[in-house]
């Protein structure tokens, strides 16, 4: 785990498959500002060494995320100075939800289940069945239509359905240079268990083959035992941790 080269690979892959809104660099950090619906979107992460002292380089992503109104996070991986956690955590910042980056190889590409469409195109009820799933409703929803237009790589959406046609589950895979990125996989909470998931990141990951992907990944939090489970199942393992640390508000 947490091999430099290919954390750094992951997580420009992961910038360019998930947008944010405006994206400010900032010595070897990259400091991603959205509207505070994602953190992924919402956050300031390292690729490469800097060469500021800790203390600027926290006091001028403070500022950054002040100019936007949002409370400023660190995404702290492998790449990222080790002074900057303990800094932070003296500040009382706090941490929320570790999560872990992981990746499979992929296998030749299998026929698509039927009760998993795709397509190119975003629409209005794939975003609103994904953002009710998840809870966050149309706050989520507003968010997800700035952003996904945005996205730049080859892309697709699926959504999954049960045995009466109802959409049960929604995701989105990104490919570029050789990987397919899978995001917002997520299966109402009534139709959970029944293998949906499974046969949506089949999809997903078969669609990515057909682009040239030979790996996929993924990031889950680090609690979600369940989803770990699963992915561990379809054959992803363990890349890299990271932590993430918020300023008290």
């Amino acid at each position: 785990m947490d091999d430099p080269a290919e954390v750094r690979l992951l997580e420009e892959l992961c910038f360019n498959a998930w947008p944010a809104l405006t994206t400010a660099l900032v010595d070897g950090w990259v400091v991603r500002l959205s509207d505070g619906h994602t953190r992924r979107a919402n956050s300031a992460s390292a690729l490469w060494p800097s060469r500021i002292a800790p203390e600027a380089l926290v006091e001028t992503v403070e500022g950054l995320f002040a100019a936007r109104n949002l409370t400023p996070l660190f995404r702290l991986t492998v790449l990222a100075d080790p002074a900057v956690e303990p800094l932070l955590r003296g500040r009382g910042w706090r941490e929320e939800d570790p999560s872990i980056g992981m990746v499979a190889d992929l296998a030749e590409a299998s026929p698509a289940a039927p009760d998993v469409a795709l397509s190119a195109r975003l629409e209005a009820s794939w975003i609103d069945g994904a953002m009710a799933a998840y809870g966050m409703g149309e706050k989520g929803a507003a968010s997800l239509r700035r952003m996904l237009p945005n996205i730049t790589p080859k892309h697709v959406y699926a959504t999954a359905h049960d045995e009466n046609g109802a959409a049960v589950g929604w995701g989105l895979a990104v490919a570029e240079r050789g990987h397919v990125g899978l995001y917002d996989l997520v299966v109402a909470a009534p139709a959970r268990g029944r293998g949906h998931g499974a046969r949506m990141i089949a999809a997903l990951t078969g669609w990515g083959r057909s682009q040239g992907a030979r790996r996929a990944y993924l990031q889950v939090r680090e609690g979600n035992a369940g989803a770990r489970a699963l992915y561990r199942r379809l054959g992803f393992r363990d890349a890299y941790r990271y932590i993430q640390l918020r300023a008290s508000a």
